[in-house]
């Protein structure tokens, strides 16, 4: 069926709680596992259009957190006897990131944890999950 599953995080519960549960779907499967994140760069304010330039300190906590989450999901992988790469996306959009990602390592499915959003919040910030669900036709199953 599925056989290799791409795990996008962000460090949160919800994402890590999606990795763990993708892990425990790829064990069942004999599927192997390619856990992500994408490190954005943020506009230069509320409405700039253009990105900061890169800052070396902000460059190197970014890497950090990313490396972080993707250690502990590898752990967990390892825990469990999938295999497990790991794909660390920058300058991009988020749902981009996860989009390249998953063509990257030849995803067929995308297992993404949802923060349950309200629709304000949906709104202004925009979920990353549904801009995924938008822009792809490999299948996504949504965790909450």
């Amino acid at each position: 069926m599925f056989k290799r599953i791409l795990l996008p995080t962000d460090g949160s519960d919800a994402a890590m709680r999606a990795v763990a549960r993708g892990i425990e779907l790829a064990a069942q499967l004999g599927a192997e596992v390619t856990v992500m994140t994408a490190i954005e760069r943020f506009p230069s304010g509320i409405m700039g259009s253009g990105y900061r330039p890169p800052e070396p300190q902000q460059e190197v906590h970014g890497l950090q957190a990313a490396n972080y989450w993707l250690d502990q999901a590898e752990a967990v992988a390892r825990g469990a006897g999938v295999p497990c790469q790991r794909i660390v996306e920058r300058d991009k959009p988020v749902f981009r990131a996860i989009l390249d990602a998953a063509q990257m390592c030849n995803a067929d499915l995308i297992v993404m944890g949802t923060h349950g959003m309200g629709l304000i919040e949906r709104i202004f910030v925009g979920s990353q999950t549904q801009r995924v669900l938008a822009h792809t036709a490999i299948p996504v199953l949504t965790l909450r």
